[in-house]
């Protein structure tokens, strides 16, 4: 009898939970801030800067919910809207489960801050329904609203008019408005006003004969972030579609923006389970790790796939929404948006080089060892070059010419990857390590550049390899491999460089095989900033402490005579 009451007992608190509602009254909440479990009504007008979930929502007639920047609401049961919701620019709503309702006589607001000059397109996506594309960017002359058109990757917009509306998934590309300026961007709030999309979405993806062809753009449809990982990977979509992502950027002006036969890389690439690589840009010393992009797909974000048959479908699902911000960015906003988290992601043996010319124009690869990978061309987990420019930077597999490359686990000492570039200008150039990751990361496991041009190996854990090229204006694919171990290298017959510079904190080392009498230090404009001398040892150390960033040439007097190098602080 007592085990009965006490059972009685647990299920009335079950129901009474299940059922427990807290109402916002424009000051607090009623019964608590809500959870997955509890209903949650709005009847005053809210913006809190504060996260919240709730099994169902209700926002009142004539109330205003606002979802503040880097903030988000999780819905997981019903939303009811009699009011009017506002998704703030970087902000999330999320309706979590398939099963998830839309209901009501309110509508949604979803706004999205872009910066844009007048020339430059965007990669629109609409997260409302019936939002006309016309009245989305008033001001951007409408013959440059523009759908993709898959088989001569070329964007027209002879099929759009003044009663087209944005279709869910679908991405478009748009033209800045008239009155920007043709050189410095214009920061403005775009805003999407309709029912918020949600539920499941099918598209038909289109895919012409050839490996080069399949490209179609598409785009996230929710008032909330993608989970792109999720979304590659799903049925049916991980048969349809490579697990491949490309972010139109704005970093580098096209003047003929035209899908991926442009000659320029002005698209950051990621690509499920192996990482992203940002677009082409002018180098500081490091890789502009703000334009990489992760495995989150912004609100109203854009992006072109690639389809793996013609007539393939995908699916978007609430299942598919993320339920935590990244500090993936949503493009063309050239910074990271502030106030995010980067969600946990599996450690992978990686890194990221670059190759940057006498310009400073650098351009970034990724090589990674993963456990599906080959050594092979992987459809799914490598990425080729989306265009060749006058500069380019790849590693090579055959007759593809890779941005991001995966290769297979474990990693074999015996390893040779093969690189190819182009160089727009003569002069010094520089190779370097830009990030690392797994065995990577903290020097463990040596990378080094062989030119075989020199006989020189560089281990690039130690410092950047500087060397002269000509005008390379037909890729140079004999001169680079990436190797791995000593062995290889013995093997080889090869020797190592007599001098070494590399940064240190806030310092360079220099390290010669011969005695250093004296080292100088010049800027951009050729003014001596730094003379030290070397005490005939063969290291020493220039403290950059204070420096302005920028190329600088290193001039060391040894035994052996006097050498040049450009370094980037």
């Amino acid at each position: 009898m007592g085990k009965n009451i006490q059972i009685f007992i647990m299920l009335l608190f079950v129901i009474g939970l299940n059922g427990q509602t807290t109402t916002w009254n424009g000051t607090g909440w009623s019964n608590g801030k809500p959870d997955a479990a509890i209903n949650a009504i709005i009847t005053a007008n809210y913006d809190e800067s504060a996260n919240f979930s709730s099994k169902t929502l209700t926002v009142n007639n004539g109330v205003t919910f606002t979802v503040k920047s880097n903030y988000q609401v999780i819905v997981y049961d019903s939303f009811v809207n009699n009011g009017t919701l506002i998704v703030d620019s970087n902000a999330s709503f999320v309706q979590r489960n398939n099963t998830s309702t839309y209901s009501g006589s309110g509508t949604a607001i979803v706004k999205r801050s872009a910066n844009l000059k007048r020339n430059d397109y965007n990669y629109w996506s609409s997260p409302v329904l019936n939002q006309k594309l016309y009245n989305f960017s008033v001001g951007t002359p409408t013959q440059f609203f523009y759908k993709y058109n898959e088989p001569d990757d070329k964007f027209y917009s002879n099929d759009i008019n003044s009663n087209s509306v944005f279709e869910p998934g679908i991405g478009y590309a748009i033209r800045g408005k008239n009155s920007y300026s043709t050189t410095l961007a214009t920061s403005e709030v775009f805003s999407f006003s309709g029912i918020p999309n949600n539920g499941n979405y099918n598209l038909i993806l289109k895919k012409s004969p050839g490996i080069d062809k399949g490209y179609n753009l598409i785009g996230n449809p929710y008032p909330s972030n993608l989970n792109l990982s999720s979304f590659a990977k799903s049925l049916p979509n991980r048969n349809s579609m490579f697990g491949k992502f490309w972010f139109w950027t704005n970093i580098n002006q096209v003047v003929g923006q035209q899908g991926s036969n442009y000659a320029g890389n002005n698209y950051a690439t990621y690509v499920v389970d192996v990482g992203g690589v940002g677009p082409t840009y002018i180098s500081t010393n490091i890789e502009n790790v703000e334009m990489r992009p992760t495995s989150t797909g912004r609100v109203s974000q854009g992006f072109i796939i690639q389809a793996k048959s013609n007539n393939a479908l995908i699916t978007f699902t609430n299942s598919m929404r993320a339920t935590t911000n990244s500090n993936s960015i949503f493009y063309n906003k050239n910074n990271k948006d502030e106030g995010d988290e980067e969600p946990e992601e599996e450690v992978i043996d990686r890194y990221w080089l670059k190759f940057i010319n006498p310009d400073n124009i650098a351009n970034n690869i990724l090589i990674a060892h993963i456990a599906d990978a080959t050594n092979d061309y992987d459809g799914d987990y490598d990425s080729a070059l989306f265009g060749l420019g006058n500069d380019a930077f790849y590693s090579i597999v055959g007759a593809n010419k890779l941005l991001i490359q995966a290769r297979a686990l474990p990693i074999q000492d015996s390893d040779i990857i093969k690189l190819g570039y182009k160089n727009s200008k003569a002069g010094n150039c520089i190779i370097a390590l830009n990030d690392k990751d797994g065995v990577f990361k903290n020097n463990s496991k040596a990378i080094y550049l062989k030119d075989k041009l020199t006989g020189t190996v560089t281990n690039l854990q130690n410092g950047y390899y500087t060397f002269t090229s000509d005008v390379v204006s037909t890729e140079n694919e004999t001169r680079f491999e990436i190797l791995y171990a000593n062995d290889v290298l013995a093997a080889g017959g090869v020797t190592k460089e007599d001098l070494l510079v590399y940064r240190q904190n806030d310092a360079l080392i220099i390290k010669n095989s011969f005695s250093i009498s004296k080292a100088e230090l010049y800027d951009a404009s050729g003014r001596l900033t730094t003379s030290l001398s070397g005490n005939n040892s063969k290291e020493i150390k220039i403290s950059t402490l204070g420096f302005v960033k920028g190329v600088y040439i290193l001039k060391i007097t040894s035994e052996k005579g006097i050498t040049t190098k450009k370094v980037i602080l």
